[in-house]
């Protein structure tokens, strides 16, 4: 039984430290929604962490993305929507859309545009869904890609990273 504690806290020291990055995050500009503008750049100061998705991808971590936001109120979160922002394409979805789908999954966070997939390519990202955690400085401190809907706490080391942050 020690033994498997002991393997288990291993796993998720492991996990932690590969998921863990240090590098200036790229400065992408976002265009939200409601019409607003984001950039990683005009939020220097802030703990910014950017949750990018798509209306087709399973939307289990939804729900555990807005419990995530509430309990950390002086972080800046976003849903960063990759579907595409032209009527006929594949996976399209306008701006109402994406307010609505929002609003039936009960997230209250920013929805932003990243329909050609700039800001995903440039963060590096390879699945939907994914986290990054950007430090006031405006370093990804972390990436989390993927959801683990039977985890207990599917987004613990998010939540781990964010209280380093705002000690």
């Amino acid at each position: 039984m020690i033994l498997k504690s002991k393997l288990v806290a291993t796993l998720t020291l492991f996990a932690l430290l590969a998921n863990a990055v240090v590098a200036q995050a790229p400065n992408v500009t976002l265009r939200g929604v409601d019409g607003s503008s984001f950039s990683v750049a005009d939020n220097k100061g802030k703990v910014i962490v950017l949750s990018f998705g798509a209306t087709w991808v399973p939307t289990k971590e939804l729900p555990a993305l807005q419990k995530l936001a509430g309990s950390h109120p002086k972080v800046s979160f976003y849903w960063v929507s990759t579907n595409s922002a032209k009527a006929g394409e594949k996976n399209f979805a306008a701006d109402a859309d994406l307010q609505a789908f929002a609003a039936k999954y009960g997230l209250k966070v920013p929805v932003l545009r990243d329909a050609d997939k700039a800001a995903y390519r440039a963060f590096g990202l390879t699945s939907l869904p994914s986290l990054i955690v950007i430090d006031q400085a405006g370093n990804v401190k972390m990436k989390h890609e993927g959801f683990d809907p039977d985890q207990s706490d599917p987004f613990g080391d998010i939540s781990q990273a964010i209280n380093q942050l705002t000690k």
